[in-house]
């Protein structure tokens, strides 16, 4: 027997623009996490950056609307679960 973990990838479409980014490790969440809790920076700064690491413009990220918004975060972090509604 044998699990085979593999590096995940998303297609985003965002003003008919589509954007592949990788989902981030459990470390790099846990450590985003951290630095959005002790960090003075705005959030949205911090989402922009951090997502831009995964692969996601910033002027693609600044395009989203409050609702998308909350939305994209759900699916980043768990793209298997937004598969299966």
């Amino acid at each position: 027997m044998e699990f085979v973990a593999k590096s995940k990838k998303v297609k985003v479409t965002i003003s008919g623009s589509t954007y592949e980014m990788r989902c981030p490790t459990i470390g790099e969440r846990d450590e985003f996490y951290d630095q959005l809790n002790s960090s003075d920076k705005k959030s949205m700064k911090l989402y922009a950056d951090w997502f831009e690491i995964l692969g996601l413009p910033k002027e693609a990220f600044f395009k989203l609307d409050s609702d998308d918004f909350l939305d994209f975060i759900e699916f980043v972090m768990n793209p298997k679960k937004k598969e299966l509604s």
